[in-house]
């Protein structure tokens, strides 16, 4: 199912916890079928390999053993991207509870920003919608009362600097709140 084409500066509503969730489960069932499909053809190419040394045709094996290793590497890369949602689709059923939402928005959206890149290169597609997911659980998370800065999937921050920017970002929605 490929959703429909949207131009850049077409208006994006704010997606609820549900809608997130629904969207997460549906790119993790498209990867669930590429790693499929890439494991298939895993077993083919190793039995082609393994035909052509038995041929003593050690310059085609060499091709095929090529090949089968950039699948590997593709398909360890597709793997973790697919685990990676399917634990944070577990933590978004954990944290339903709109006031848990707000405080797993962060972490989530560092998940789907290693999942978009680990994607990007492989499938843009499902990386592009993890962009859109991100800001998503970002628009969510502002109307629920926690302000952050977007999520740059290449940034180097520490784990201490991560938790100082979670703790600053909990304090302003605090003082966000009082002046409302």
């Amino acid at each position: 199912m490929k959703l429909p084409f949207r131009k850049k500066n077409d208006e994006v509503k704010p997606l609820g916890v549900e809608e997130i969730l629904e969207k997460l489960q549906l790119i993790r069932a498209r990867l669930a079928r590429r790693v499929r499909e890439m494991e298939s053809k895993h077993k083919m190419l190793f039995d082609q390999v393994v035909e052509a040394y038995a041929e003593k045709d050690r310059d085609k094996a060499a091709i095929y053993a090529e090949e089968l290793a950039e699948l590997r590497r593709v398909l360890r890369r597709l793997t973790h991207a697919s685990l990676l949602l399917e634990g944070m689709i577990y933590r978004i059923e954990a944290v339903k509870d709109l006031s848990d939402a707000s405080s797993a928005a962060a972490p989530l959206r560092s998940v789907l920003a290693v999942a978009s890149m680990e994607l990007r290169g492989i499938a843009p597609t499902a990386s592009n919608e993890l962009d859109a997911l991100m800001k998503s659980i970002e628009d969510l998370s502002l109307s629920v009362g926690q302000f952050s800065e977007p999520v740059n999937a290449g940034s180097q921050l520490s784990d201490e600097a991560r938790r100082i920017l979670e703790e600053a970002s909990a304090l302003a929605a605090r003082r966000g709140q009082r002046r409302s």
